[in-house]
């Protein structure tokens, strides 16, 4: 068998159009690739968060021109592990998912279980699980999901190089592995796969079949090329991080015109009560100065002249 070369399948060097702080971001180049050499025919994705490894999916298939439906699951509410959030993650992945992929893709708000009718038996090419990372919440999901597999079907397990808190997906990973053919990655907290089925392609038969040396080779290209895309989201983050910088300074320098503009308005109005003030009093000294001058000093102007 001829060995693997990634790159006759370039659509692993294709930037991908939606690209956020994720773990998931540095194995975009092999979930491209993944799409490529197995062509699945039905893809699900079980725990989507804000969509960076399904649209990349997506985005591969629409690149490819493939026949591949395709589904997102979630209940886009969080969960204990990971932390709850608001419908914005949802709206926001909408936005862009809708009008790019809606032809050919579904985003589906539920729970993995309340999905699982959603799909028949022997039917899905390519799982990817990436829900709860719990040992319990991981081995349930591959357990009822693995009757939707297809005689093909392949099976991504994320996280599977974590062993911290109550990450247990390691776990279940050691514990499968051992039954199917698999390949794994370990940068970027781990990535598996494994096929449950019969891998009928030509480019997974090679992956699944390459020697150790052709193994650490494919696992280095694929981390150097995530590294690229991390040294760019790196870069994209501070280039927002510099730009919300200098929108919050010209917020506040605007802010300080603007207080200057009242403080000098004030000024303004006080001087113009103060010349008021001060007209007031001089006109009332001289009306008073009139009275004391018709009142005490013409009648002594005229005794003194008529003295004289």
């Amino acid at each position: 068998m001829p060995k693997l070369n990634p790159l006759d399948h370039p659509i692993c060097l294709e930037y991908p159009t939606r690209l956020a702080p994720s773990a998931w971001a540095a194995h975009i180049p092999f979930g491209m690739f993944l799409i490529d050499i197995l062509r699945p025919r039905l893809l699900v994705e079980l725990g989507t968060f804000n969509g960076v490894s399904y649209c990349a999916f997506c985005q591969a298939v629409k690149t490819l021109q493939l026949n591949t439906r395709c589904f997102a699951v979630d209940n886009w509410q969080g969960d204990e592990q990971n932390g709850f959030y608001g419908p914005n993650v949802l709206a926001d992945l909408q936005e862009h998912h809708d009008p790019l992929y809606g032809g050919f893709s579904r985003l589906i708000q539920s729970s993995f279980d309340g999905a699982l009718p959603h799909f028949q038996d022997g039917t899905i090419d390519l799982l990817h699980i990436d829900g709860c990372h719990t040992y319990e919440a991981a081995r349930h999901d591959f357990e009822h999901w693995l009757p939707k597999l297809s005689g093909r079907g392949v099976v991504l397990l994320h996280d599977t190089n974590v062993r911290e808190r109550d990450f247990g997906v390691w776990k279940l990973w050691e514990e499968v592995k051992p039954s199917y053919p698999y390949f794994e990655f370990i940068h970027e907290h781990g990535l598996g796969l494994i096929a449950t089925g019969a891998p009928e392609t030509e480019g997974l038969q090679q992956l699944l079949g390459a020697s150790t040396a052709e193994a650490a080779l494919i696992r280095e290209f694929f981390h150097q090329l995530g590294q690229r895309l991390g040294v760019r989201l790196r870069k994209d983050h501070e280039i927002e991080a510099l730009q919300w910088h200098v929108r919050n300074q010209d917020q506040g320098l605007r802010s300080l015109t603007a207080q200057l503009a009242q403080q000098e308005q004030r000024l303004s109005l006080q001087e113009h009560r103060l010349k008021e003030i001060r007209d007031l009093r001089v006109w009332k000294l001289y009306e008073g100065y009139g009275r004391v001058k018709n009142q005490y000093l013409r009648p002594a102007w005229r005794r003194l002249r008529r003295r004289k």
